[in-house]
C-alpha cells in the first residue's frame, strides 16, 4: 500500500491514515481496510465502558484484545483515551489492514509508550485460540486472559464468541460485541436470526429491542457452555448495529440463578398486545390473553427478559462523558440518558405516531407532554433508546389507548 493511496483523518484523539477510495464510501466488505465514520459513536461509547469498567470492576492495569482492528483506529484511541492500559492485542486478517495498523500507529507515535502493542495478522478465533491456550502455560508469566475483548466484525459475532470467551478473563472479564446484521436480529430474515442465534424473532414496532434482548441472550448461553455467565453492563442501538458489554461470571450459583432471565415475548397482531413468558416454551399461551385471537398470536425468544443495562455502570459512563471532550458527546448524553430512564421498564415499547394512527386521532401529542400526562395518572412512563418516537410504560394497553382517546381526539 502506497502513502499516496491514503488520506489522513481526525477521529477523537487519533490521527490516521485510511484508503483515500473509501471515506464517502458505502461500508462493504470489498473495501481495501474498512472504515466507517458512522461508527464513531461506537468507538466513544466503548472507550467509555472501558474507563467505566476500569473504575468499577478492574483498578488494575488491563490487557485488551481489538480481535478485527480495520484500519486500528479503535485500538489507537482505546491507547490515546483510556488510561492504565498495560497491553493491547491490534488484529486484523487482512495484510492491508495490518499494513495500515502498523502505519498508524507510526504515525500517532504510539511505539514510543510504555503500553505492549501486539500487531498481528490472524483469523479472529485463531488469536483467541492461541491466547487461550498460553494462559494455560505457567512458564510464561507474560501471558494471560485478556481483561477486555472486542469483538467487531462486519456481520454477525456469533462465530466467535465462543472462542473470545475461553480467551477472557473468567470472572469480571469485560466482552464488547456488535452485530450488523440487524435485518437477521430485528425478524427481517427471521430463518437465519434462528440459524445463526437459536431464537425466533419478531418483525413489528419494537424488533429493536427485541434483537438486542436476542443478542444477550445468545451471548449468555454461549458463556453458559463455558461455564461462565454475564450481566449485561451496556446494551445500546445505533443506526445500524447493536453494541453489547458484557461482564463474566463464574459463580454457579449466580449463574444458574439468572436461567430465570431467559423467557419470551408475546405479540398478537390483532390487538397489539404484548406481554412476557418464562423459559419454559410449553407455558405460551394458544391464544391472546386480550382479544383470545388465536391466529393472531406470535412470539419471539428465547431471550434475555431482565435488564440489559446496569445503573451503576451507566451512571458512571454518564459521568466520564462529562469529562471528556468527544465531537459526540451531547448525543452520548442523550443516549445514555435515555439507556437510564427504561432501566426497570417493560422490555417492549410503543410508537405513539402507529398508536395515534390506529386510534385516528386528529393529533399526535408531544412525546415528553404524554410521558408526564401518564406520570400524572401514577403509572410509569419513559422514551426509549430504540425509537425516539415511541415511549415504554407500565399502563396497560387498553389504558392508553383509552387515555390517548379521551385526551387527545377531537369531534
Amino acid at each position: 500500500m502506497n502513502k499516496r493511496d491514503l488520506i489522513t483523518i481526525k477521529e477523537g484523539s487519533a490521527e490516521i491514515y485510511i484508503d483515500s477510495n473509501v471515506i464517502n464510501s458505502i461500508p462493504s466488505k470489498a473495501m481495501s481496510v474498512f472504515y466507517n465514520k458512522k461508527m464513531e459513536i461506537n468507538r466513544d461509547v466503548s472507550n467509555l465502558a472501558i474507563l467505566a469498567y476500569n473504575v468499577l470492576y478492574n483498578q488494575e492495569e488491563l490487557t485488551i484484545v481489538d480481535s478485527m482492528a480495520a484500519s486500528g483506529v479503535s485500538s489507537i484511541r482505546m491507547l490515546k483515551e483510556c488510561n492504565n492500559i498495560k497491553k493491547i492485542y491490534i488484529n486484523d486478517i487482512n495484510p492491508d489492514a495490518v499494513d495500515l495498523i502498523y502505519k498508524n500507529v507510526e504515525l500517532n507515535k504510539l511505539n514510543q509508550i510504555k503500553t505492549t502493542i501486539e500487531i498481528s495478522k490472524k483469523d479472529a478465533n485463531f488469536l483467541f485460540t492461541e491466547i487461550a491456550q498460553n494462559s494455560f502455560d505457567l512458564k510464561n508469566k507474560d501471558d494471560f486472559a485478556p481483561n477486555v475483548i472486542s469483538i467487531d466484525p462486519f456481520g454477525t459475532p456469533n462465530i466467535y464468541i465462543d472462542s473470545a470467551f475461553k480467551a477472557i478473563q473468567k470472572n469480571h472479564g469485560l466482552l464488547c460485541v456488535t452485530a450488523t446484521d440487524t435485518a437477521v436480529l430485528f425478524g427481517v430474515r427471521p430463518k437465519a436470526c434462528v440459524r445463526k442465534y437459536m431464537s425466533k424473532p419478531l418483525h413489528n414496532e419494537y424488533c429493536k429491542e427485541i434483537g438486542a434482548r436476542i443478542l444477550v441472550y445468545f451471548i449468555s448461553r454461549i458463556a453458559n457452555v463455558n461455564k461462565l455467565g454475564i450481566i449485561p453492563l451496556l446494551t445500546f442501538y445505533s443506526t445500524h448495529f447493536i453494541r453489547v458489554f458484557a461482564l463474566t461470571i463464574r459463580d454457579k450459583k449466580t449463574i444458574a440463578d439468572y436461567f430465570k432471565f431467559y423467557g419470551y415475548i408475546i405479540h398478537c397482531n390483532k390487538c397489539n398486545y404484548r406481554g412476557m413468558s418464562d423459559n419454559n416454551i410449553l407455558n405460551l399461551p394458544h391464544k391472546c390473553p386480550a382479544c383470545s385471537s388465536i391466529e393472531g398470536l406470535d412470539y419471539a425468544g428465547p431471550l434475555w427478559i431482565n435488564d440489559i443495562n446496569d445503573k451503576t455502570f451507566i451512571e458512571t459512563i454518564f459521568n466520564l462523558n462529562e469529562e471528556k471532550k468527544f465531537p459526540n458527546k451531547k448525543r452520548i448524553q442523550k443516549l445514555i440518558k435515555f439507556i437510564k430512564d427504561e432501566i426497570g421498564m417493560p422490555i417492549y415499547y410503543y410508537n405513539v405516531h402507529k398508536l395515534c394512527q390506529q386510534l385516528k386521532l386528529n393529533n399526535v401529542p408531544n412525546i415528553e407532554d404524554l410521558i408526564n400526562f401518564i406520570l400524572e395518572k401514577n403509572f410509569k412512563a419513559t422514551r426509549t433508546q430504540f425509537d425516539f418516537t415511541s415511549i415504554k410504560t407500565d399502563m396497560d394497553l387498553q389504558l392508553l389507548k383509552n387515555f390517548l382517546l379521551e385526551k387527545y381526539k377531537k369531534n
